[in-house]
């Protein structure tokens, strides 16, 4: 597994889900976007043998935030380029209000959906991977 910390927060990688866990009490900048995706890139491209295409799963903490200019930064087409879906696990009601509002409305770039627990986001993920993967082969 390939691991890396930034400033906001802890990403790993397992070949085939790339697990990004927001730090608590931090709030998200454009500089931040682009730091957590720069270390994507480089966790993806770590060996070039395998394939690119992964699912993400996001854990947020309690208490962070996202600047309007990062989030918008952050859904661009080419930071989603190899992802194959991404679920997002909230644990705040408001936010969770929020993330909904913002999946309906900002038409992302993959499949997209919001979970109050990681087993549930994994088990979703696993079928989106496994149903790309169907259609590769096909």
């Amino acid at each position: 597994m390939l691991e890396a910390t930034t400033r906001t927060a802890n990403i790993s990688f397992d070949g085939r889900i790339l697990t990004t866990e927001l730090l608590e009490d931090v709030v998200i900048e454009i500089e931040d976007v682009n730091d957590n995706y720069n270390i994507v890139m480089d966790i993806i491209n770590a060996d070039p043998a395998k394939e690119k295409k992964y699912v993400s799963l996001v854990i947020t903490a309690q208490h962070n935030s996202i600047t309007k200019e990062a989030r918008e930064d952050a859904n661009k087409a080419e930071k989603y380029r190899y992802c194959l879906a991404q679920a997002i696990v909230i644990k705040s009601l408001a936010t969770r209000l929020l993330g909904n509002f913002f999946i309906r409305f900002a038409k992302p770039n993959c499949p997209q959906k919001i979970f109050q627990n990681r087993e549930d986001a994994l088990q979703w993920l696993e079928m989106q991977w496994n149903s790309a993967m169907d259609e590769k082969a096909a």
